[in-house]
């Protein structure tokens, strides 16, 4: 990226005159000296057991109560909970889901294999711990083992409780007599640096003011899957080529474009492939926080965005956040007609990619997106599925929506009263909404709550009286320590239905009542 960036004419707009805006990143969590557990005061062997990596740290003990698979699904008629009394136990939980046709859909089986889900599922009925074990399943096509799952690293903090995940044959013993364990985790975690890549064109003559336009593409996928993939358990290499490949292609195809009509640029444009948009908006957030010189919120003008954009099917880009300025519409539907595309424009500037994090920080943007597939998050995203010709006329397209603003001598007119679908491939599905918009970075390491980068207008968080930089840590009277808590409540929500909700707000606790609304948007 750095070597097409300079080749394209662009320069240095990182740190300390490079291309690269440095920020860490969890890379690696291991077990600490302090992980231990005992089983009667029985130490249990290390290979017998592995703790989570979004476990509590501390210790807890207690009886051991089997609670099934640990769902708590009332839509599928199941409570693996119903009749027990957990409060102060640590809780035994089956990993996966029952075979049979209650969990066989896809999402389903996803869902409620969750085992974040059956982290909360016990934190709400007072568990003091949770352990998970592969316990064999009569009705499943295979009784094999699966081996304990992994130590890796998770960034959104710890889920109010130790968990660890133990073997079968530990598992077993502990089912056969009335036991006492105890569990302590301390985790160690290692960090490295990540790069958001940035390279600026200037204009050829005087700059009509002091803004820039931003165009933007993540170039990090998912690696070997983890649990972002669409494939639950697959190890295998996830390449991205669509997600997002396609975008950064487009970026650099942008860059090498404008850098030959730099005499028509009357704004610098500043290229950005961001890093670390798969673990949540991590780069985009980092630099909206951490502005280099010149890319403070207030400085630009306008942010196109750039993902997913390789499978253009029927001559249809779908452009969101065209609600998010007043003149989007008159700059979108002249450049779309001059490349004989068909383009659907609608929404406000959230959605799962790397515009919100501008967005939420007032300013305008635009996101290009040729449609979600089958692929999606999948091994199987791979090049020769890329309809490369229509990625360039996407390019194209971006290119001229870039000039547009770049080349125009007023400011966009922002605009925060509108909301559209989702973009990308966003399997969440809620059954009620607050109307709020996360900020997926969170709050900082050992901060819990949701924090929120905003809120949509006339939603049920506005009327309730919540602002961006709320940290929502309470909803109905259950604890929410981080996203994923958020997420499990509000797909037991109720359109209608009138919830507590209390936000920490420059240190204070204040308490609201909002009325959730129909589950279009978080």
């Amino acid at each position: 990226l750095e070597e097409r960036f300079a080749a394209a004419g662009l320069a240095p707009a990182g740190e300390a005159g490079t291309y690269r805006q440095e920020f860490p990143v969890t890379v690696a969590v291991a077990r600490a000296a302090g992980t231990a557990l005992r089983v009667d005061g029985e130490a249990v062997a290390a290979a017998d057991f592995v703790p989570l990596a979004f476990s509590a740290p501390g210790p807890a003990s207690g009886e051991v109560v089997a609670a099934g698979f640990g769902i708590v699904a009332p839509e599928l008629g199941v409570d693996d909970y119903a009749g027990l009394d957990v409060a102060g136990k640590v809780v035994l939980v089956r990993r996966f889901v029952p075979a049979g046709d209650t969990f066989a859909a896809a999402e389903v089986e996803r869902r409620y294999s969750d085992l974040r889900l059956k982290a909360f599922a016990a934190r709400e009925r007072g568990a003091a711990a949770l352990l998970v074990a592969d316990l064999p399943d009569a009705a499943a096509h295979t009784q094999d083992e699966a081996p304990l799952p992994k130590l890796s690293s998770d960034e959104l903090g710890d889920a109010g409780l130790p968990a660890a995940a133990i073997s079968r044959a530990l598992a077993e013993r502990l089912l056969a007599a009335p036991a006492t364990v105890s569990l302590a985790v301390e985790l160690s975690r290692e960090t490295a640096p990540a790069f958001n890549v940035l390279g600026r064109l200037e204009p050829a003559g005087e700059p009509a003011d002091g803004r820039v336009v931003v165009v933007g593409a993540h170039y990090d996928h998912l690696g070997l899957g983890g649990s972002g993939s669409m494939e639950a358990g697959s190890t295998a290499v996830h390449n991205g080529a669509d997600d997002n490949a396609s975008g950064v292609a487009a970026l650099l195809e942008i860059a090498r474009s404008l850098a030959g009509r730099r005499d028509e640029l009357r704004r610098p444009v500043v290229f950005v492939a961001f890093a670390g948009e798969e673990r949540g908006l991590l780069g985009s957030s980092f630099l909206v926080r951490h502005p280099t010189p010149g890319l403070e919120p207030a400085n630009v003008a306008a942010m196109i965005n750039l993902d997913m954009v390789g499978r253009l099917r029927d001559e249809m880009v779908t452009i969101f956040g065209t609600d998010s300025a007043a003149e989007w519409g008159a700059i979108v539907e002249p450049a779309c007609s001059a490349l004989r595309l068909t383009c659907r424009s609608n929404g406000d500037g959230y959605g799962p990619s790397d515009q919100t994090s501008f967005y939420a920080a007032d300013v305008p943007v635009l996101h290009l997106f040729t449609g979600t597939h089958d692929q999606y998050h999948r091994p199987s995203d791979d090049a020769r599925l890329l309809n490369a010709t229509g990625g360039a006329r996407v390019a194209a397209l971006a290119g001229d929506l870039t000039l547009a603003v770049a080349a125009r001598g007023g400011a966009l007119t922002l605009q925060r009263n509108a909301a559209g679908p989702p973009p990308k491939g966003d399997t969440r599905r809620f059954g009620g909404s607050l109307g709020i918009v996360p900020d997926y970075a969170g709050a900082g390491e050992g901060v819990a709550g949701v924090l929120l980068a905003g809120t949509r207008p006339g939603g049920p968080a506005e009327t309730a009286g919540m602002r961006r930089g709320d940290l929502l840590v309470e909803l109905g009277g259950r604890e929410i320590r981080d996203i994923n808590d958020l997420m499990f409540l509000l797909r037991r929500a109720e359109p209608g239905e009138s919830v507590g909700a209390v936000v920490l707000r420059d240190g204070q606790r204040v308490e609201l009542t909002a009325v959730y609304g129909e589950p279009r948007r978080m």
